[in-house]
């Protein structure tokens, strides 16, 4: 069974789906709660940061930019080392663009009409029809900016998916037996390399985290090749690209780094 990723829009079942799925196949769950708290135990977050990304996650845009940066970059790990453990459902929070490159993992979206998923938010939050509507279409509106900030990404682009399910017109067994049966394929097995392609990508987000942490980089990015971490990105000055290099060596995993982070005079100007 591989790693299954489920995004979808509000009111589209995408959270009963990802439980029907865990509870049918066995699988863990990796839900927003789960991953807020995660989160939440690795970054000094005070208590209105901690609720307003816990009630959604998209809110992250509501923090400053540097809080924004450390915040997205915690994330991204959490949700990376979870995906390794396989055998779980991933929900939201960008998981199938942060796996993208790894091959056997099943991305699902979810959609529904706009008038059944305010009915269907009507009756689970005693909410009138026309308040209904908004909260579908302010929380999608939510997602996609999110989505579009942390990853440059269309979220509701298919070509981001293997599987798009319109749940205006199957069951949730229906759908969740789709899942399940395209997940059972071949296809859909972790291999050797996509073991080792996720090892990367979770030790890559760890440098990476570290480094956002600690350091003001510029357009950082970090590859990842066995123990071999890559850096590229913009420093303030040498010495920023040392104190770069000497903090990613420090990440357990990480058996050599090789920097081509570059000197910008004009660096300060892409701080906050």
């Amino acid at each position: 069974m591989s790693i299954i990723t489920i995004s979808g829009e509000m009111g589209s079942l995408r959270d009963e789906l990802a439980e029907d799925i865990c509870r049918r196949g066995g699988l863990e769950c990796v839900d927003r709660r789960t991953l807020m708290e995660a989160v939440a135990g690795l970054v000094d977050m005070s208590r209105d940061e901690h609720q307003l990304l816990a009630e959604q996650g998209p809110a992250l845009l509501d923090l400053n930019h540097r809080r924004r940066r450390v915040f997205a970059a915690f994330l991204e790990s959490v949700v990376l080392q979870y995906a390794q453990r396989a055998r779980a459902v991933l929900v939201g929070r960008g998981a199938n663009l942060l796996l993208r490159d790894v091959p056997g993992v099943l991305r699902v979206r979810t959609v529904s009409p706009l008038e059944i998923r305010a009915q269907r938010l009507a009756r689970q939050e005693g909410l009138g029809m026309d308040r209904a509507r908004q909260l579908a279409t302010v929380v999608d509106q939510q997602r996609r900016a999110y989505i579009a900030h942390v990853f440059g990404a269309d979220w509701s682009s298919p070509l981001s998916y293997d599987l798009v399910l319109n749940m205006g017109r199957l069951s949730l067994e229906q759908a969740s037996t789709t899942v399940l049966d395209l997940a059972a394929h071949a296809e859909f097995d972790l291999s050797a390399e996509s073991r080792r392609l996720l090892a990367d990508t979770v030790l890559a987000s760890r440098v990476r985290r570290e480094l956002v942490a600690d350091m003001d980089l510029h357009a950082l990015e970090v590859h990842c090749d066995g123990g071999v971490a890559v850096l590229t990105g913009y420093a303030a000055d040498q010495q920023g690209v040392n104190q770069a290099k000497e903090l990613a060596a420090t990440v357990d995993g990480v058996s050599r780094v090789e920097s081509r982070l570059e000197v910008s005079p004009t660096m300060s100007k892409f701080l906050p």
